[in-house]
């Protein structure tokens, strides 16, 4: 599978794949990857970029966002994410813990990891507070999330979409740069994000429609305004 690549800010860059995407932010003497997609060789899509030494993080161990971290000797993970990331296959995990609070600096951008369990155990973002933009992973995207099967926890969803509305309503971001759906997604769709999860957290939300042929049949679409989710209302 083929990587485009597309430059959305300055010295920010979306690499696609398959309707997966990364992100790559590159400085003077150093570059971010957020994310390395379904596999193949990400490398040399990034290379067409930038020739400076690359430290990988990875928001989550879904297969889609670490296919190629092989191609990457630093790499770093929120801890809580280490067992899923082993238990996937993919061998032991070799990258660095991160925690909450942790800055990574690339050029002009400093990346402060920000804990969002929910999804998976260890999902992680990345907050520009001066350029008030947030790198989401799955967890905040126009795209239909995947809430349904290992390592998924609506209530803990649910808290970490309020733990990033109140950073947004407090003014430190307002661009979102999620890995599925739009590259570009304005920050309030946060709102639709809570009230959906608080929607079928309540059993008040009403399916949109089946979700795709390979989940079970339990597995249903939900919707609010802009969020969707997959999930198994019983």
């Amino acid at each position: 599978m083929e990587f485009t690549t597309k430059q959305i800010a300055e010295h920010i860059w979306a690499i696609d794949q398959k309707g997966v995407r990364s992100f790559l932010l590159t400085g003077p003497d150093s570059a971010v990857l957020v994310d390395t997609c379904f596999g193949g060789d990400i490398l040399s899509a990034c290379r067409t970029i930038t020739d400076q030494p690359i430290t990988l993080i990875t928001t989550h161990s879904d297969g889609d966002h670490c296919g190629c971290d092989q191609q990457f000797p630093v790499q770093y993970m929120h801890s809580a994410e280490f067992e899923r990331y082993n238990s996937r296959g993919k061998g032991e995990c070799k990258a660095k813990p991160m925690q909450e609070g942790d800055v990574f600096t690339v050029g002009e951008y400093r990346l402060e990891v920000i804990w969002i369990p929910g999804h998976t155990p260890g999902s992680a973002a990345l907050l520009d507070r001066q350029h008030r933009f947030l790198i989401s992973g799955d967890t905040v995207q126009s795209g239909c999330i995947f809430m349904h099967g290992d390592g998924r926890d609506l209530p803990a969803f649910r808290e970490s979409i309020v733990k990033l509305n109140a950073m947004r309503r407090d003014g430190l971001f307002d661009t979102v740069y999620p890995a599925h759906g739009d590259a570009v997604v304005p920050a309030d769709i946060l709102e639709d994000h809570l009230a959906l999860a608080d929607e079928v957290l309540s059993g008040t939300a009403v399916p949109a429609g089946p979700a795709p042929e390979w989940f079970p049949d339990t597995v249903k679409t939900y919707r609010h305004g802009r969020a969707q989710m997959y999930y198994a209302c019983l």
